[in-house]
């Protein structure tokens, strides 16, 4: 299926390009989940039709297979995933050793994980032996349940329903828990007499993977109050490239689009254009251009 969408897509931006007059080029970006279609979404408007650039969002079946079609399918140029997805897809060896080219241009936001139970788990340790929904084996929520619940030696029974349909399988007690990236539309809706959003302590061996982060009501408005705060962790969301594409049109393309997004990100109020991300390795071009960048410009930082 994700290969006939992606030769649908092809044969749109063949039109496009037909149509434009080969005026424009397109830059496509491969997004992992939906949920994070509006950042995406915001990155093309700002740059479409800059710089001779054409950005197209395209939306993958989750961030594991985003990373596997960015290795296969020379159309997509770069992919919005989160660095956890990443993490994975090395520490299981999938699709081969493509998890050590990747490279990031920007860093686009912290994501909380959140862990919320029914009434009566009042700790990870009870979810051992429950249903736990993590979402289907190419989602992000998947690849954040087997690093952290496998981290923390909990054993469990997965549910394939990710973020949104993963509260609603909760709220209809089809699962005894849900791991969720980001803060879900419908969170609210479970409520805090019937359900608890679980404190997680970020094991030893994933501190290079995720950091700790205090979770308030911004991040799970309907199971914290204003004053309450729980232990948590957070994942980063990034746009990130294969850095082993050496073909001339490719790599004149992707400066292009470099260019052109660090120039709208700096002058921008807020924006992640110098954040680090741990354990990763900025893309060359994209490096240079922020050492370019002159030194007034102050790190913000971004908040989940």
């Amino acid at each position: 299926m994700r290969k006939l969408l992606l030769g649908i897509c092809g044969l749109a931006l063949g039109i496009h390009v037909a149509q434009a007059g080969q005026t424009e080029s397109p830059f496509t970006i491969l997004v992992g989940e939906p949920s994070w279609l509006a950042e995406s979404q915001s990155i093309a408007k700002a740059l479409d039709h800059e710089n001779a650039l054409r950005v197209l969002p395209i939306i993958s079946t989750g961030s594991l297979a985003a990373l596997q079609d960015m290795e296969q399918f020379s159309l997509i140029n770069a992919v919005m995933v989160t660095t956890d997805a990443a993490a994975y897809v090395r520490a299981q060896n999938i699709g081969a050793p493509e998890g050590e080219h990747l490279t990031y241009i920007t860093a686009i936001k912290p994501l909380p994980i959140l862990l919320v139970a029914r009434k009566g788990i009042n700790n990870v340790t009870g979810l051992a032996g429950k249903k736990i929904a993590t979402g289907p084996a190419d989602s992000a929520s998947f690849a954040a349940g087997e690093l952290l619940l496998g981290g923390m030696e909990v054993p469990f029974l997965r549910v394939p329903a990710a973020q949104e349909k993963a509260i609603d399988a909760l709220a209809q007690g089809k699962a005894d828990a849900a791991l969720v990236v980001g803060t879900p539309a419908n969170l609210e809706r479970l409520g805090a007499a019937n359900f608890r959003l679980l404190p997680m302590v970020l094991p030893p061996q994933l501190q290079g993977t995720y950091q700790p982060l205090k979770l308030t009501a911004r991040e799970a408005p309907g199971l914290l109050n204003a004053s309450q705060q729980v232990d948590g962790v957070s994942t980063e969301l990034v746009l990130a490239v294969d850095d082993r594409s050496t073909k001339p049109d490719q790599v004149k393309l992707l400066k292009a689009f470099e260019s052109e997004l660090f120039s709208q990100l700096q002058a921008a109020p807020t924006s992640p254009l110098h954040d680090e991300v741990a354990g990763w390795q900025r893309e060359a071009t994209a490096a240079a251009i922020i050492k370019s960048l002159p030194a007034t410009i102050i790190p913000t930082g971004a908040t989940p």
